[in-house]
């Protein structure tokens, strides 16, 4: 254990029996066992303002962090077990403090003692459960069963307590229930009376009530936390001990665990009776309440409510108790029970207010006045929780009529007039008048529909309507004939009255006409132009004049609600077919142009492939269904390969040709994005060979990184010989003359800066077909090689790489644009689009498999990381670039934020990456060791003892040559290639090393990561990690790859707390966003560095301590 040295002296207040007071018996006995078997390291102390602070580390099963601090008397502590986050008592805290309270511990004892010591203990430790290894209190074996009784405890008040009873043959009153229930946790002893108490060696407690026990444990818990109790345990006591108070949530947790056991209840005059948990609802008591007529005569009525007023309700809880039954009530059967008592009760009134506790009566009087009022109110309301039944000649009176709602709507000049006419058997009256209704042939009592009146009045007061005066000063509600006003009446308002049940709407002849007498239906007429190379788009609609139709259109593109025909009808754009040729003509275009038929782009098909939008509204010609059908079942598409082709193309490599045929066919393009290794190549000349067999009338063009235009010529030589290849490099001069040539060539093989220094050049010429190999090359719309691929003319377009996304979804627009133009709108609509849409869209163009699904014979991959401690100065050289840049970084954030000074903080970070790697790639006259660099050569020692092949990758060239100097040194002789290497001299090391020649090759990361075959490799060291796991993958797949036949191992080289293990994390993160956006169903993570990252990054609590 390491001595902190000034914390020592950082005096700890309490005694050894001082910290007992702060446990249970059982928890300290275990801190104390921790503390003298040595398991508390005590990390840093300090005096802090008004006290002392101070960070330990116990070790149980495992390493739990400490935190002890106290202020002017009062204590704050914290630990990081399981236990303490459940507000459970926790060991470590006692070893913790019983370690400081005994001088800080065993200094006699050597850390390697001690450390021997703890791990022994462990041996023998059953685990880091806080439970006594006690008996299980739950199983019986021969012991007796201990009933326990549950009393629901009402005092009148406010709130339900609960109390316990247990026993044997008899049961007693449990006097202190937080102590019962933490002696049955902890299989203690708890004495109930001076002559029984329950023993766990003698009593069991069955698995029903230990879950009982155990939840009230918890809230008891809860209660003494949030009662200012900082240890957890350790808690101010309810005044009445045999009682727990619940609150209405933690009630309904006792109920769902009580359902079966012996259960009371017990009011307020300490009266107990059984309590049974009713299954139903209150219905289920079957209450019954009378309704009869006052006797005095008067007209008056009396409500009858024994069922109420002899029940217990507790309003808080949402419970009704009848007959010895627990109903639990649902919020408005709770509000109705309520209303009912409150009237009922007869409350004292003491001190200001009044108390619960009155006389209840069991009846109601109603005066005449209020009669029909009441009963439009209290017989639905009693209705929902019981029976009503009215007596005698009151009977005759009263009538329940389902209620009939007309509503009119007239012209009346500037607006519309809406009335609203109410009828109830024979009374009618406008939903205006709130007087009584009356009956002409006698004085009738009427129970009015008031949740129906009010829901047709929340309608119209929801509407476009205000209220006026019309004839006769009777009051009405009128519609201003203002265009969206009418448009809101109409599509809102009307259908929702219609939707209310007993609503009957009348429209004038001169409103009807504000109503299309039928649906319109619009309608896209999808055709091939005469050349096959064009969509030809045609947007109609069914049912309105020719002239309405432009209208119609171009409020679609708009994002109107609605449009006024020339007829004066209103129509609604919301509607859903409405909604889906909204949802096609804005996919195809993001403007409306001048014409109802437009040419749209043949890849536009995608967006009628499995697209809902289209059912209904979309009309196909023949042509349009069997490309449409084409891309929805790629499979079934059939093209035999070429007769030229010298290879043999396992059965997905041929799925992929078909799938590049028949986009071909169709003159469109797509991305070949299969992972590294699995022949994106191979497939693609089988591709062009069979175009060419078919029409050699123009040359193909494939563009590639510098580094592989040999190896694209050299594939192109040995599997498809019978074509003519020309490659474009060498000077300007000798480029000219070879451009001259291109007619002649089948396949012109040219670079990517090749390409943007002669676009004019390649511009010039049409080719049959355009490659972009790695195409992540072009991944930045903005960069002159991206505007240089978007002049190339060729109709058949297909960019092949494993990583379509590297950092964020804008380079999968910039490389489907290059591919085909015009698929997705701009780049700022492009990233509002929903994930699914983009999905959907890329679906038909987008292919994409990886060595898991397809390559079930690839041999397996081991990876592994070499974690790398560093020494003392590199160490103390890391630690100095750590906080000169996290100055840095401060400074740069605070001036011009990270957007603005982007690349000059990921530069510190590089700094920072190159001391890990080496100190002496950043320290002029660094005269230390490296312990990565230490630490490659050991383990290259390792592998080339046992005949491994071995690639090394760097991300920076000069580490690279300080490597191959070590391995120098070393006498290992490696080849070695970076940006500087001429693609020719690439291509022949490659060769020599698949032949066997040496035993290392190293490679920069980014100039040698893609489009290299080394499987004479079968070892991949990554010496430094970039930030794109994507880039590690293609490094990795230069050697796990098909031809591969031996197991590859991998390892990842990181320096232990430092800044690249959060690199490390930051890859998981990285690999998420291509999973999410090709891979899966969920959503798109759009990932930049940002400002949180790179903080994260910096900051590194914990991690290298100064030596």
């Amino acid at each position: 254990m390491s001595d902190v040295g000034a914390g020592n002296r950082v005096p700890f207040p309490l005694q050894p029996a001082e910290v007992r007071a702060f446990f249970s018996s059982e928890v300290y006995r275990r801190g104390k066992r921790y503390a003298s078997e040595g398991r508390v390291e005590l990390l840093d102390a300090e005096a802090v303002a008004g006290g002392f602070l101070w960070d330990l580390n116990v070790y149980g099963t495992e390493v739990y962090h400490v935190r002890l601090e106290v202020r002017n008397g009062s204590w704050w502590v914290w630990c990081t077990c399981p236990a303490f986050e459940q507000k459970e008592e926790c060991k470590h805290l006692a070893a913790a403090m019983l370690f400081l309270a005994n001088g800080g511990g065993q200094e006699a004892v050597t850390p390697e003692v001690s450390t021997l010591i703890r791990d022994l203990s462990e041996v023998f430790d059953p685990g880091d459960s806080t439970a006594s290894p006690a008996p299980n209190p739950g199983a019986p074996g021969d012991r007796a069963r201990l009933v326990v009784e549950y009393l629901l405890a009402y005092d009148g008040y406010r709130f339900v307590g609960i109390e316990l009873k247990a026993g044997v043959d008899r049961t007693y009153v449990v006097k202190d229930l937080r102590a019962f229930l933490d002696a049955v946790h902890r299989g203690q002893v708890y004495a109930l009376t001076p002559r029984f108490a329950y023993d766990p060696e003698v009593h069991a407690v069955s698995a029903e009530d230990l879950e009982v026990l155990a939840v009230l444990r918890a809230i008891a818990e809860e209660e003494a936390f949030y009662r200012g109790g900082m240890v957890p345990g350790v808690s101010s006591v309810n005044r009445d001990g045999r009682r727990l108070i619940l609150s209405p949530t933690a009630a309904e947790r006792v109920l769902a665990h009580l359902r079966g056991r012996p259960l009371y209840l017990k009011t307020e005059n300490h009266l107990v009776r059984p309590l049974a948990l009713a299954e139903e609802d209150v219905r289920a008591a079957r209450l019954t309440f009378h309704l009869v007529a006052d006797e005095g005569g008067e007209g008056g009525i009396r409500l009858n409510l024994a069922p109420l007023a002899r029940a217990l309700h507790l309003p808080r809880y949402r419970w009704l108790v009848v007959d010895g039954v627990l109903y639990r009530l649902s919020e408005r059967e709770n509000r109705i029970v309520s209303a009912f008592r409150e009237a009922l009760e007869d409350k004292p009134w003491r001190g200001g207010s009044w108390l619960p506790g009155g006389q209840v009566r069991e009846d109601l009087a109603v005066p005449r006045e209020a009669v029909e009022r009441v009963l439009t109110y209290a017989v639905p309301a009693l209705e929902a929780i019981g029976t009503v039944r009215i007596q005698g000649e009151l009977a005759e009176r009263i009538v329940k009529a389902p209620l009939v709602a007309v509503v009119e709507v007239n012209d009346a000049g500037e607006a519309l007039a809406v009335d609203v006419r109410l009828t109830y058997a024979e009374a009618s009256f406008s939903l205006w008048d709130r007087t009584e209704p009356q009956h002409a042939g006698g004085e009738k009592l009427y129970i009015r529909d008031v949740a129906k009146e009010r829901a047709i009045l929340a309608v119209l007061e929801r509407g476009p309507l205000v209220v006026g005066v019309g004839e006769e000063n009777a009051a009405r509600m009128f519609v201003p004939k203002d265009d969206d006003a009418l448009y809101r009446f109409f599509s809102e308002t009307l259908p929702e009255l219609t939707a209310l049940d007993g609503v009957q709407v009348y429209l004038s002849d001169a409103v009807a006409s504000y109503v299309p007498e039928q649906p319109p239906e619009p309608e896209l007429w999808f055709d091939l132009d005469a050349l096959g190379d064009w969509l030809t788009v045609r947007f109609d609609v069914r049912g309105v004049d020719r002239k309405d139709v432009e209208r119609i259109r171009r409020a679609l593109f708009e994002g109107a609600r609605y449009v006024r025909l020339e007829s004066g009808a209103f129509l609604s754009l919301e509607d859903e077919p409405f909604r889906r040729a909204r949802t096609v003509l804005t996919a195809l275009a993001e403007k409306a142009g001048p014409q109802s038929e437009v040419k749209v782009p043949l890849h536009k098909a995608a967006l009628l492939v499995g697209n809902e939008a289209t059912r209904g509204v979309v009309h196909y010609s023949a042509a349009v269904q069997g490309l449409v059908e084409a891309l929805s079942n790629p499979d079934a598409f059939v093209a035999p390969l070429p007769a030229g082709l010298r290879a043999t193309l396992r059965p997905y490599q041929r799925t992929g040709f078909r799938w590049m045929k028949l986009l071909a066919t169709y003159r469109l393009g797509g991305i070949l994005a299969d992972e590294m290794g699995l022949g994106k190549t191979v497939q693609t000349i089988a591709f062009l060979l069979s175009e060419k067999e078919e029409d050699r009338s123009l040359p193909s063009l494939v563009v590639a990184p510098s580094s592989l235009v040999y190896n694209w010529e050299a594939e192109l030589v040995r599997f498809a010989p019978t074509l003519r290849v020309l490659v474009i490099d060498g000077s300007p001069e000798v480029r000219a003359a070879k451009h001259r040539e291109a007619d002649g060539a089948d396949v012109v093989i040219t670079s990517y800066p090749l390409l943007r220094q002669d676009i004019a050049e390649f511009a010039r010429r049409t080719y049959a077909h355009l490659i972009l190999d790695e195409a992540q090359a072009i991944k930045n719309p903005t960069t002159q090689t991206f505007r240089a691929v978007q002049k190339i003319r060729a109709p058949k377009r297909f960019a092949l790489t494993g990583t379509p996304i590297e950092n964020a979804v804008d380079e999968l627009w910039a490389i489907l644009q290059a591919v085909m133009p015009g698929l997705f709108p701009s780049l700022k609509a492009f990233k509002q689009l929903p994930p699914e849409e983009i999905r959907r869209r890329i679906r038909p163009f987008v292919l994409r498999r990886t060595k898991k699904d397809v390559l079930k014979d690839l041999p397996e991959r081991t990876e592994m990381i070499r974690w790398v401690e560093l020494d003392d100065q590199q160490k103390a050289a890391y630690l100095a670039f750590l906080q000169e840049a996290k100055r840095e970084a401060e400074r740069l954030m605070e001036e011009g934020g990270w957007a603005q000074n982007r690349m000059q903080i990921l530069a510190l970070i590089t700094r920072l990456r190159q001391v890990c790697a080496d100190p002496a790639l950043v320290v002029p006259d660094y005269g230390g060791p490296s312990a990565k660099l230490e630490a490659l050569v050991e383990l290259l020692r390792e592998l080339l003892a046992g005949g491994r092949r071995v690639l090394i990758f760097s991300q920076f060239a000069r580490m690279l040559r300080r490597i191959e100097q070590r391995l120098n040194e070393e006498g290992i002789a490696a080849f070695s290639l970076d940006g500087q290497t001429p693609p020719k001299e690439r291509m022949a090391m490659v060769e020599a090393f698949n032949a066997g020649e040496r035993q290392v090759f190293l490679i920069s990361l980014r100039a040698g990561g893609t489009g290299l075959n080394l499987t004479g490799a079968d070892t991949v060291i990554l010496y430094d990690l970039w930030w794109n796991p994507a880039v590690d993958a293609q490094a990795i797949g230069r050697a796990h790859r098909i031809g591969q036949k031996r197991p590859v191992l991998v390892f990842r080289m990181i320096a232990k707390g430092t800044i690249e293990e959060r690199i490390y994390a930051l890859q998981a993160e990285k690999q998420a966003l291509f999973e999410r956006v090709i891979e899966s169903e969920r959503d798109p993570l759009a990932f930049r560095l940002t400002e949180d990252d790179i903080r994260a990054l910096l900051s590194l609590p914990g991690a290298v301590a100064a030596p």
